[in-house]
């Protein structure tokens, strides 16, 4: 256990300890000289030998003893563990041979672990399936006490990141073995994508600027988007990605498949919030896009017509259309594992760093003695002046 001071300069309360000696110095020199007649005898050549008293001395070192307490709750005092020795950890990512990350480390003391969710042992299988790596360095940076030793062993293709590349609070030996981790997210699919439109007969204007945007599509992409445009009472297919329904509420059946992880665009919905897509020239919100499910709904402030949006004219409506029908564009979640190497934050100079747990304030205990002591000084005062009244 080692005692320290979080704040140093509080020790300069200490100049306070004069007060209460002036104050007793004070009340001393107020004393009242009384003349009594036995007093004639003794010579004026004899002096009295004079020495430096203090009145009640007890009461005196009790304040001085206050104000030191104070001087060093300001100081704010803890008691810190030593760390003593730490242990080496290291974390090994799927994709990684078992036998090449021993070799790499010969440390069969360290503590083992999968990079993987709960960190489990490295006696256990290798695990299986998608891997945050991103998000797991920094919990594992989180959780370790400062002092400890991290070695890191990544396959030379990395997955399981975020698009950031990590930022821990130490330094870590990151190494690179031969192997390929699984990817984090689905693969991309090629085959094309069917827009299925939903319409009444009043609906055909609209259905008119579709075709157009679809066409334009399939210009840049050739055969990538099909469209499937049908009555109100045709069925929406599992092998439907979009959907764009030209009426009114949605039925169950459609709410249903949104959920599932469908993406449809409802017209003429403008009290719907979400996130903005979609604005006019002017600033004007257009469509706003919010979660259903495990899908999203576009919402247009307006219907699919040229005096409704005016937008439908415009020759970028069709690549307007289909930015607002895809997803965001996610981060990437794969990489090189050289190029990731985690960066070291430099933290600041004035924060000391411990290790979780090992900081134990002392500020509670010093609040309840100088109560305590203060309680004591205010009897002892009140006690000493009534005893000089009698």
């Amino acid at each position: 256990m080692n005692f320290s001071l979080l704040a140093p300069l509080g020790l300069a309360a200490f100049a306070a300890l004069a007060l209460p000696l002036l104050i007793h110095l004070i009340r001393r020199l107020e004393l009242t000289t009384t003349d009594f007649a036995a007093l004639r005898w003794i010579s004026e050549r004899v002096k009295p030998r004079r020495r430096l008293r203090f009145e009640r001395p007890w009461l005196l070192l009790l304040r001085l003893l206050l104000f030191a307490l104070l001087a060093v709750l300001l100081a704010r005092p803890v008691m810190t563990e030593s760390a003593g020795p730490s242990r080496m950890h290291v974390v090994v990512a799927p994709g990684v041979d078992r036998a090449a990350a021993y070799a790499a480390v010969l440390n069969p003391a360290a503590d083992w672990r999968w990079l993987a969710p709960g960190f489990p042992s490295m006696e256990v299988a290798p695990p299986t399936g998608r891997v945050p790596a991103a998000s797991l360095l920094r919990e594992l940076d989180a959780d370790l006490p400062a002092a400890s030793a991290l070695t890191v062993i990544v396959p030379s293709e990395l997955s399981g990141l975020d698009g950031e590349r990590p930022r821990l609070s130490r330094k870590v030996d990151w190494r690179v073995l031969p192997g390929v981790m699984a990817s984090s997210a689905p693969a991309v699919s090629n085959s094309s994508i069917r827009l299925a439109v939903r319409y009444d007969s009043e609906d055909e204007p609209s259905l008119l600027y579709l075709r157009a945007a679809v066409a334009a599509w399939n210009a840049s992409e050739p055969g990538h988007y099909t469209l499937d445009a049908q009555p109100f009472s045709a069925a929406i297919h599992d092998d439907e990605h979009w959907l764009i329904w030209l009426g009114g509420d949605l039925p169950v059946a459609i709410s249903r498949w949104i959920e599932q992880g469908g993406t449809a665009m409802v017209p003429s919905q403008p009290q719907l919030r979400g996130d903005v897509v979609w604005r006019a020239a002017d600033g004007s919100v257009l469509a706003q896009r919010y979660a259903s499910g495990r899908g999203r709904i576009v919402a247009l402030h307006g219907a699919l017509t040229a005096q409704a949006l005016p937008i439908v004219l415009d020759a970028d409506f069709p690549v307007r259309l289909l930015a607002v029908m895809r997803e965001a564009p996610q981060a990437p979640t794969r990489a090189n594992a050289e190029a990731m190497r985690p960066l070291q934050e430099v933290a600041a100079a004035s924060n000391t760093q411990f290790a979780p747990g090992s900081v134990r304030p002392l500020d509670p205990w010093l609040i309840v003695l100088i109560a305590g002591l203060f309680l004591l000084e205010r009897w002892l005062a009140t006690r000493a002046r009534g005893q000089a009244t009698e």
